[in-house]
């Protein structure tokens, strides 16, 4: 039995993305006996009796790694005592090209072993110029088919003749530092809503952030749609220690009314010439609705195929014309998400199983390390109040399966009249990009 410590951040009250709490949760598939223990590190310092405990492995969640983007320094020295255990270390970051060089530095200090990346060989050095040589680097998704939100879903699948919009989508406007690939998000959401009209069809097409789903409501909005629009996740620009970002809120305080274009006419050459897409959840979760989907082509980390899971839309939008009005043929949107539903799903592949399969190897696989402390000196606590209040499932592998689906059950209820989404500047789940 293993004593396993993931540390994450979300601000409490608030509800978390389906597909960001299975991720988190994944381990949590695996059926060992272990004791996996979730810290939340958004605002309370870690306490006392769990610093003093001894881990066999611990994992900095993509949420606890969004903290390099604000308040470093502080969040670093209140978790300082993570740098000095001596088990292994598994990072598993997202969004790697936002500070890529403060991330790189934070993980190295840290002691980091394994590094779980969405990207090939090829762009590690180019992000992770420390770590490149010195810690394990494993390929993984940025989300994954998650079973229990497909067997959710089943039972409330309809045809795609009985759904009531053509085409549905949610995206966030972001920041012009993610580039003209992160404007796209919002793009195609402007340029379809105007020319599907034109082909009269019905839309639920939003980029307002008062309108993002949470929990079963946004199954139940993919439900909703034939089709879903979207490109791949990601950004065209490399931004190292933050200091694009930097030079474009400088440009912007001066002239708030500049374009992404002007803006962009104004940063230097090549700023805007990185590829470093990948497939995000929601295509997976598109998948398992069986909502066909309508993409910027790209190569969406050789998982999706145009024609074949999804309907290609060019990226100057010279076929969109074409494309909407193959929206309205129920035959080939039948075909299309029965082959995407066989190939992804049905598959296995690319299922959240897959991926604890994978971090738990990466930590059996793990050299056997002095330890920090002795196991013995400092046994597990349980009568420091509910394991939900304050975040750690303990108790071994039955207790921590007991919390988790109570958890679960919490947070898949809809939100309360009033209660308010995280801050938009601080909420630790913006990593679909």
């Amino acid at each position: 039995m293993k004593r396993i410590l993931v540390l994450y951040r979300h601000p409490p009250g608030y509800d978390m993305r389906p597909a960001i709490e299975s991720h988190l949760h994944a381990l949590d598939l695996e059926p060992r006996d272990d004791e996996l223990h979730y810290h939340n590190a958004y605002e309370e310092s870690p306490p006392a009796w769990l610093r003093r405990l001894e881990f066999d492995a611990v994992v900095l969640h993509t949420t606890f790694l969004t903290m390099r983007w604000d308040a470093l320094s502080r969040f670093k020295w209140r978790y300082r005592w993570v740098a000095n255990l001596t088990c292994p270390k598994l990072a598993i970051p997202q969004d790697e090209y936002d500070h890529s060089e403060i991330l790189d530095e934070w993980l190295f200090d840290w002691g980091v072993t394994d590094v779980f990346t969405n990207f090939a060989v090829e762009e590690r050095s180019l992000i992770y110029p420390i770590l490149c040589s010195r810690a394990r680097f494993h390929e993984c998704l940025t989300g994954y088919v998650d079973e229990e939100l497909a067997a959710r879903c089943v039972p409330r699948m309809r045809p795609l003749a009985d759904r009531p919009n053509d085409i549905v989508y949610r995206a966030s406007n972001l920041p012009f530092w993610f580039g003209s690939h992160g404007q796209l998000k919002h793009r195609i959401a402007e340029i379809v809503h105007e020319r599907a009209l034109a082909h009269g069809l019905r839309l639920d097409v939003s980029t307002r952030y008062e309108d993002v789903l949470y929990g079963d409501a946004w199954a139940d909005f993919l439900l909703s749609g034939r089709a879903v629009i979207g490109a791949e996740t990601g950004s065209s620009v490399l931004d190292r220690r933050g200091e694009v970002q930097a030079r474009i809120r400088t440009v912007l305080e001066n002239d708030p009314a500049l374009s992404f274009e002007e803006v962009a006419s104004r940063m230097p050459s090549g700023w805007d010439s990185y590829r470093l897409f990948a497939i995000g959840p929601r295509h997976f979760e598109a998948v398992v609705t069986r909502t066909c989907q309508v993409l910027v082509a790209g190569s969406f980390s050789g998982i999706l195929e145009a024609g074949r899971h999804y309907i290609a839309v060019e990226p100057d939008f010279s076929n969109l014309d074409e494309v909407l009005e193959q929206v309205r043929d129920n035959a080939l949107l039948e075909r299309i998400t029965g082959q995407a539903y066989d190939d992804i799903y049905r598959s296995g592949r690319f299922t959240l199983r897959s991926f604890a399969a994978q971090l738990r190897a990466a930590i059996d696989a793990a050299p056997e390390r002095p330890r920090t402390l002795r196991r013995a000196a400092f046994p597990l606590v349980r009568d420091r109040g509910p394991a939900l209040e304050r975040g750690v499932a303990t108790g071994g592998a039955a207790a921590a399966r007991a919390a988790r689906a109570a958890a679960a059950r919490l947070r898949r209820t809809r939100r309360a009249p009033g209660a308010a989404h995280p801050p938009e500047d601080r909420d630790p789940e913006a990593i679909d990009r």
